[in-house]
């Protein structure tokens, strides 16, 4: 669910890679804890990407349970039907988190993560996450703070621009700190907040940063003044830094847990 960034073939495939990094594969592991699941569940992932999340979801809930995964991107939509197909309680709906195709308190849990710095109107977006939550039941947010990433660079002018040009893929940047106000006047009651941090000290493969990297470069071309060559450049920057064992990055992702009061 993104406004700036276009799932096209290069960036499907970089997202379904950096979701299977160690990295996210943790941090999804905090998500399932947080949700506190139980068998017989019916559950609802807002901007569901591949579908590995449901996937995780509809384990916990068992065959008596039902996952609804509900993304925009069709092709993502493809690759979690894919990705779930043994799951008989899973089924994928196109759909946007600001006015949801469904029945109020249609789920006893709600999640959401990656999605909110996406949308257009944060209040209106957490009122319909309220709205198809049942009374008394969980809800799980994450996001990430895109305003603080942190790449150490030896060419520090085309990273900040880099960034910089990054920072136009979606609708607000630093949605964490807004997040507890909308959940309020949303009626949801904030429980918990906790950072998830991710940090690299290697590029390769199996860390979330050399996904991200890859996706931020296809992003920012022709955007912020950014040319083709820089981006290769400052690809080329982080391969050097690792050779060197000077690679670093980091930054946090922040995971809201949330009740609906049984009196909503």
């Amino acid at each position: 669910m993104s406004s700036g960034l276009e799932f096209n073939d290069e960036v499907n495939h970089a997202l379904k890679m950096a979701y299977q990094t160690p990295d996210i594969v943790s941090a999804r592991g905090h998500v399932v804890e947080a949700l506190n699941l139980i068998e017989g569940q019916q559950v609802l992932d807002i901007g569901s990407g591949p579908g590995l999340l449901v996937r995780d979801i509809a384990q916990q809930v068992g065959p008596s349970g039902a996952v609804l995964g509900l993304d925009m991107a069709d092709n993502m939509l493809e690759s979690a039907k894919a990705l779930c197909s043994d799951f008989k309680t899973v089924t994928f709906k196109h759909g946007d988190a600001m006015s949801l195709p469904f029945p109020d308190n249609s789920f006893d849990a709600v999640v959401s993560t990656q999605v909110y710095e996406y949308v257009p109107d944060l209040n209106t977006a957490l009122s319909e996450f309220a709205r198809v939550l049942r009374p008394g039941g969980r809800g799980v947010i994450v996001d990430t703070d895109w305003a603080f990433p942190y790449w150490h660079s030896m060419d520090v002018t085309i990273r900040d621009r880099m960034i910089e040009a990054w920072k136009g893929h979606c609708e607000q940047e630093s949605v964490p700190m807004r997040l507890p106000a909308s959940i309020k006047l949303s009626g949801l009651q904030l429980e918990n907040v906790q950072a998830l941090p991710i940090m690299n000290r290697a590029y390769d493969e199996m860390n979330f940063s050399y996904w991200l990297s890859k996706i931020i470069a296809a992003f920012s071309i022709g955007r912020h003044g950014v040319i083709q060559d820089e981006a290769e450049r400052w690809l080329a920057d982080f391969e050097k830094l690792d050779t060197k064992g000077k690679y670093f990055f980091c930054i946090n992702r922040y995971l809201f847990e949330l009740t609906k009061p049984a009196t909503f």
